[in-house]
């Protein structure tokens, strides 16, 4: 029997988060990680200002 082949019949290669339900990241961050916190929540402000607005076009 080909070793190979029976390696290839496993699901490799399938993606795992084990931390995908832990929400936000509340570790210590350093200032990189601050700035983008602020970018990030300026973006989701601006964006939710936008989908306010009435359609110009």
């Amino acid at each position: 029997m080909d070793q190979h082949a029976e390696q290839n019949n496993r699901q490799d290669g399938n993606i795992v988060n084990p931390g995908k339900n832990t929400g936000k990241d509340t570790s210590v961050g350093d200032e990189g990680d601050d700035a983008n916190e602020l970018r990030f929540d300026e973006e989701q402000r601006l964006i939710q200002e936008q989908s306010h607005r009435p359609e110009t076009d």
